[in-house]
């Protein structure tokens, strides 16, 4: 797991995951599911803080997960430290060079995040899907398929080749699940999408980054062999889905 993530969002990462394949239900139908009220499934999700196993139970059940192997993450993580290590300069760093990925500046996507949420979340969306379909097509030779979440695999392929920071695939995630959720519920709201703009780009800045630096290195680039099949492959399905 990234370094940067705490304890509880490392495990609010992986209910994210479990909810995305379990077909996204709502927060509403989670409530409903497990019989907890929706700010306290709300923030089991969040990763503010550890949920308790008795919510996280009722969610395995909810999710139809692996009751065994959740219950083994969740005594896991209650028993390592929530500290953080430093964080990394990518997250940190002041830069002034936005990213061109698609026409919307961040200032542009800031504006409408207080009149316009959903077509700031769709906008911001947007730009790490741009970055994910630049960085597979310069190393990989193809485009990530028509699902949201290949282009989440195309971060975390490209975190694991070493080509983009630690951490990048977890907020490449981040996004994602509000991208995802705001089907299926409640918008954020504009203090937390002005977060998922900002780091929507900060995701985009380093696939820049790293396409530029293979075009002024082309010595490194990396032939895609058999083992990088899973990732990129057209597949049939809307694009918005998870």
């Amino acid at each position: 797991m990234e370094d940067l993530l705490t304890v509880a969002e490392d495990f609010a990462r992986h209910l994210q995951h479990l909810r995305v394949r379990a077909g996204n239900p709502s927060v509403r139908q989670l409530a409903q599911r497990t019989g907890y009220g929706k700010t306290t499934v709300s923030d089991a999700f969040a990763g503010q803080r550890l949920p308790t196993w008795e919510l996280v139970d009722k969610l395995a059940e909810a999710l139809d997960a692996d009751h065994d192997e959740l219950h083994e993450r969740w005594v896991s993580a209650k028993g390592r430290s929530a500290a953080t290590s430093a964080a990394p300069d990518w997250l940190t760093s002041v830069r002034a060079d936005p990213p061109d990925m698609t026409g919307w500046g961040i200032e542009q996507i800031c504006a409408a995040a207080q009149s316009e949420p959903k077509a700031a979340l769709n906008m911001s969306w947007e730009v790490v899907r741009v970055g994910a379909l630049r960085v597979s097509h310069r190393y990989y030779g193809d485009i990530p398929g028509n699902w949201s979440s290949n282009v989440v695999d195309t971060y975390s392929r490209a975190e694991e080749d070493g080509l983009l920071p630690a951490g990048s695939a977890a907020v490449a995630t981040t996004v994602h699940y509000y991208y995802a959720s705001s089907n299926f519920e409640e918008l954020p709201s504009a203090v937390e999408l002005l977060q998922i703009v900002v780091l929507a780009f900060r995701l985009a800045w380093q696939a820049q980054d790293a396409v530029v630096e293979q075009r002024d290195h082309p010595a490194g680039v990396r032939a895609q062999g058999p083992a990088d099949a899973r990732v990129g492959r057209t597949q049939v399905g809307d694009q918005g889905r998870a």
